[in-house]
């Protein structure tokens, strides 16, 4: 993959981007100024956690506007879906037009050219993800669950699980606890 920087100007800046991807332990087999071609494809969070130990010695990650709202997409979910405080009252899509501040059908068309599901998609399979995390880790009731992860109800997080796992959440649960 090859990353753009903006204002690698020297050598100097050439040793602190290959010092910065080493601390990452992201191979780097050729850099030049203004660029750097690295094994393999960075994560969101790679890319998030290298675009800001960049900034930090004057450089900058250029990424096009679109991935960049897609970047910032996939961890706002994460940040939400994470979070501990009560967010229950605003939904996933208001909650990304708030933080983007910018139109949803921006949001979403952005999301889908840079990726290969549909914002929507993504969402569900996120949401899917943490419940099942929710189930083994916590002692978490579904109607708790429901409502931190911005389900519209107890049966509808039913059924998004089911459709997605092929098992209910009570199913599912009773399964990892016999492991």
């Amino acid at each position: 993959m090859v990353l753009k920087i903006k204002n690698m100007l020297s050598s100097r800046c050439i040793t602190a981007v290959k010092h910065e991807l080493n601390q990452m332990e992201i191979d780097c087999p050729h850099a030049e100024l203004g660029l750097v071609v690295i094994d393999g494809n960075l994560s969101n969070k790679q890319s998030y956690i290298l675009s800001s130990r960049l900034r930090a010695v004057g450089l900058e990650l250029i990424q096009d506007k679109k991935t960049r709202i897609s970047n910032q997409i996939k961890l706002l979910i994460d940040e939400l879906m994470c979070s501990n405080e009560d967010n229950s009252d605003l939904s996933i899509s208001a909650y990304l037009k708030n933080r983007l501040k910018l139109d949803f059908i921006l949001i979403s068309k952005a999301f889908a050219e840079r990726n290969t599901q549909t914002l929507k998609q993504y969402i569900i399979s996120e949401r899917v993800n943490k419940v099942k995390e929710l189930i083994q880790e916590q002692d978490w009731k579904l109607s708790e669950i429901s409502n931190h992860l911005h389900y519209s109800s107890t049966a509808h997080l039913c059924n998004e699980f089911k459709r997605m796992t092929g098992l209910t959440p009570k199913i599912y649960k009773d399964a990892f606890a016999v492991q």
